[in-house]
């Protein structure tokens, strides 16, 4: 199994990172894993304590679906993608395809390299305990390339998410992440009324509450950076924010909306203690890639609209931009010949 390390996961534990990715692996059977050198990054034996990098190549040399310890434990060294649920494990030929078709309706750019979808709310980028279907199936599914993911979004959060064709531009955009040369902006509409511009800089650290875990504002830990703009006031109730993360921390953006803004998202269910929206307002509806001057732009769902109207007037998008791609429905690129 292969995984690359995505920003999120950018200094963390290796067994904690494949505990993540593949949650139903047990505890002391992933150490075990460990222990019989079944583990590797970029090639070379790591330990589950080890801290791992953005863009790390990890291969696990096992077959986490078998149910047999010692057959997974065994001289089985084929690696197998963990952006891909290996064939008839749960889905048959015939899910396959229908699996694909939702896939390709989703899309909004694609050129050799890689493809971009508009990910809906409420569907979750990897498989979980109480995740059977995801982006990770969908892309599975996909009968001309293998596919890996470069970056995550959260399960309610909609809008667009790159997906790599193969393993060189997977890294590739993996290093951009990491470098800041991909330029993410989100939409989200906020409880309460913003005004003016500004910058939030702070850090973030993880914690639990009973059996939930939350980020919350700290003072050390992971640096986050995120700015924003109002571009509408709503009933003076509520406002549009655009907002530019600089950092890719977990739940950033809801937690400078909820905690520093004191203007949580709408249809936060986890910061937001009066929540009474049933979505969340948050969605990721432009990336820039620098140096391939591409620009994919994601129309925002219809939940959006029935707050807001007419979405048009709202994407600032440049029209000065050279050579760019966009993509969505306001403004759809043409793939190449």
């Amino acid at each position: 199994m292969e995984h690359i390390v995505t920003p999120d996961e950018d200094g963390c534990r290796a067994d904690k990172i494949i505990k993540n990715v593949v949650p139903n692996v047990g505890y002391v059977f992933l150490q075990k894993l460990f222990r019989l050198r079944k583990v590797k990054a970029n090639g070379k034996r790591i330990f589950a304590s080890d801290r791992l990098r953005e863009g790390d190549v990890v291969k696990i040399f096992a077959n986490l679906d078998h149910k047999n310890e010692a057959a997974v434990i065994g001289d089985n060294d084929r690696s197998l993608s963990l952006n891909r649920v290996e064939s008839g494990s749960r889905h048959n030929k015939e899910t396959q395809k229908k699996l694909f078709e939702k896939l390709r309706s989703t899309i909004i750019y694609e050129d050799e390299n890689f493809f971009a979808i508009n990910k809906p709310s409420k569907l979750a980028v990897q498989l979980g305990t109480k995740v059977s279907v995801c982006v990770e199936t969908f892309i599975k599914a996909r009968p001309d390339c293998k596919c890996y993911l470069t970056h995550r979004l959260d399960k309610d959060t909609s809008g667009v998410l790159l997906i790599a064709k193969n393993q060189n531009f997977a890294r590739k955009l993996t290093t951009l992440f990491r470098e800041n040369k991909i330029k993410k902006t989100y939409l989200a509409v906020v409880e309460g009324k913003i005004t003016k511009p500004g910058i939030v800089d702070g850090f973030l650290e993880k914690s639990f509450i009973g059996n939930e875990e939350k980020t919350r504002i700290a003072e050390s830990g992971q640096r986050a950076i995120t700015a924003y703009k109002p571009l509408k006031t709503i009933d003076e109730n509520a406002t549009l924010l655009e907002l530019k993360p600089s950092t890719g921390r977990k739940h950033q953006l809801r937690v400078h909306c909820a905690e520093v803004l004191n203007a949580p998202i709408l249809g936060d269910k986890k910061y937001n203690k009066n929540c009474r929206h049933k979505e969340l307002f948050l969605h990721a509806y432009r990336v820039f890639i620098e140096g391939l001057g591409i620009e994919i732009t994601a129309e925002p769902p219809e939940y959006f609209q029935e707050i807001l109207g007419d979405m048009a007037s709202y994407f600032p998008l440049d029209s000065s931009l050279k050579n760019g791609k966009r993509c969505g429905k306001l403004q759809i690129a043409k793939k190449d010949a």
